[in-house]
This record gives C-alpha cells, sequence and structure tokens, in this order.
C-alpha cells in the first residue's frame, strides 16, 4: 500500500533544505508519495506600529497569492527531483487566502487521510516559539492520530535511527510505526534506546544515617530492582528488534540498549542524539484528544524545542 506523506512548505530557505532531506531520505523507495502542500498567508506584511482590521486592502490580490504560491511549489518539487525523487509521485497543491497555516494543514491531512506530516523548522527560538507559537510547534502539537517529522536543517548524514521506548506501549506504537515508514530504506541502521528512570523513592534514605548491615540490604534491594526493570526492558527490546529484522533489516544493523537516567530523560536523549550524530529520531508524545497543548515539561516538548540536526518523528497512538 502507497505512503502518502504531506511534505509542507513556507518558502523559506530552511523549508527548502527540508524538502531535499526528505527526497533524498525516500528517493530509493517506491512505496511513497509525497504531497506538497503550500500556504499562501491572507493578509500582506505590516509594519513596526501599524494595525490594520480584516478589510480587502490589506488582502494580497488572489492572482498574486496564486504566483507566488506557485513558485514556491515549483522550486520545490524542483528540489525533490534533484535529490533523486521521481517526479511521478510527486503531488501539488496550493491554499490561498490562509490565516492560520497550521491549521491549514492539520485540515488537509485529515481531510486526506494523510497519516505523516513533514515540516522544516524555521529555527525560531525557544521563547519565541512558546510564546508565539509556531507553525511546527503548533502541527506538532495538535495533530491527531498521525506522525509529525520536524526536519531540523542541516541534518547528520549518519543512516542512523533512534528508537526512543519509555516502555512496552511505545514500543507497540512506535516499532509498527518504524518498521512500516523506515525499515524499508536501505542502509539505515536501527538503535532502540530505554532510558531507566531514577531509583525510586522507596529506596531512598529514611531520614537516618544507615548502618553497615541496613546499607548492604538497602544496596541489594536496589540492584534487585535494577536488574528486573532491565529484564523487562529487555523483553520488549528484543520484540522490537524482531519486529525490524522482519523487515528484512538485518540484525547486525539493529541495536539495543538500555541506560540509566542521568540528568533527566529528555536531557539525556539530547545528549544522545547529539554525540551520536542521528539522522532519524522517533520518539512518542501525549495525545491530545481535548486539544491541550504540550505540557511544558513533557520530554516530547523539551526534545522538539532542543533537537538539532535531525529529522524528529513525534508518533502519535492511534
Amino acid at each position: 500500500m502507497e505512503k502518502r506523506i504531506l511534505l509542507t512548505i513556507d518558502g523559506s530557505e530552511k523549508g527548502f533544505k527540508a524538502v531535499s532531506i526528505v527526497g533524498d531520505l525516500l528517493k530509493e523507495q517506491t512505496g511513497y508519495r509525497l504531497v506538497l502542500y503550500h500556504c499562501v498567508q491572507q493578509l500582506a506584511r505590516f509594519y513596526p506600529g501599524e494595525l490594520c482590521e480584516v478589510e480587502q486592502s490589506c488582502r494580497l490580490p488572489l492572482s498574486d497569492q496564486e504566483k507566488v504560491g506557485c513558485a514556491v511549489l515549483d522550486e520545490s518539487k524542483r528540489l525533490l527531483v534533484g535529490a533523486g525523487f521521481p517526479a511521478d509521485r510527486i503531488d501539488t497543491k496550493l491554499k490561498m487566502d490562509s490565516t492560520d497555516p497550521a491549521l491549514d494543514i492539520l485540515r488537509e491531512a485529515e481531510g486526506e487521510k494523510i497519516r505523516t506530516i513533514a515540516l522544516g523548522r524555521r529555527g525560531r527560538g525557544q521563547l519565541e516559539t512558546l510564546l508565539l507559537g509556531g507553525v511546527t510547534s503548533k502541527v506538532a502539537q495538535y495533530a491527531r492520530y498521525r506522525t509529525v517529522w520536524i526536519v531540523d536543517t542541516p541534518v547528520f548524514q549518519t543512516r542512523k535511527v533512534l528508537v526512543a521506548l519509555e516502555g512496552a506501549s511505545d514500543a507497540r506504537t512506535l516499532t509498527p510505526y518504524a518498521a512500516e515508514y523506515l525499515a524499508p530504506i536501505s542502509d539505515l541502521h536501527f538503535t532502540f534506546l530505554h532510558l531507566m528512570p531514577p531509583v525510586p523513592p522507596t529506596f531512598w534514605d529514611d531520614g537516618h544515617i544507615l548502618d553497615p548491615s541496613e546499607r548492604k540490604d538497602r544496596q541489594a534491594r536496589i540492584e534487585k530492582w535494577r536488574s528486573d526493570w532491565i529484564e523487562q526492558a529487555e523483553e520488549f527490546l528484543e520484540e522490537a528488534r524482531g519486529q525490524i529484522a522482519g523487515c528484512g533489516v538485518p540484525r547486525e544493523r539493529i541495536r539495543t540498549h538500555v541506560l540509566p537516567t542521568k540528568q533527566g530523560i529528555a536531557r539525556d536523549l539530547l545528549t544522545e542524539i547529539a554525540e551520536h550524530q542521528y539522522q532519524v529520531v522517533v520518539m512518542g508524545k501525549r495525545s491530545f484528544h481535548e486539544r491541550k497543548p504540550f505540557l511544558l515539561g513533557s520530554h516530547a516538548n523539551k526534545v522538539m524545542q532542543n533537537v538539532q540536526g535531525a529529522v524528529l518523528c513525534l508518533v502519535d497512538a492511534q
């Protein structure tokens, strides 16, 4: 079955680079179709200190919108073909008079039943993004039952994929997606990573100095907790490895790791991504069935705001 990806473009330099990166990643896969989607915003540019009601005088003429939009689509298609992606598997769609590109992107994906949305990140600072809500952040937050690829250019060209699993439930969600969308891509190397949480409070000091026998007993119980946790994690990691191997990926290109959390799950993930230069990172995000934004402290949000040099795939549960 053909897999369609809604590749959204904004006409920025980073957006065009993201198009080339996605095209290069998928160029040899016949099972993909890319839908290039561009929203031309309705209002003309405002200058500092200017205010304007939504009147005809503030609107860009439709003829100008179409001219600009078609130029962006044509350039994006040229870049895709230049990256090696076949022209006959590229569709284009232009949305004019857009007042909210993020909402239009979500409606397009939902209306066309497209499961994956890909966007380039324009590089806003973290504070500005949190205050104003960039298109990329809004799409990632509110894409219900869909996966969002966030392309932070330039991307590491290592052919390495990190699948970050917080637990067995993540393995049941992320592994099938990776198997369907990423395993068919040739020469990718997969790492399934699980970060153990810190030692729970039940093993903390009881408020008094432990004598040697108490310390020995406490340490033994901590080691038992760790070994049990690793044993459980290795079960779902091995299942994930087997599922990817079942798609034809050689086992020597699939690794599993269980690592202790040091500074926090999000921060440790960011360190792992940077140190090993993963080209693609797959992780889950909380479902937003009530249309609520990311919790500011969520792992997905922290990684989304700070990841660099990777294609971040945020997978929402079906």
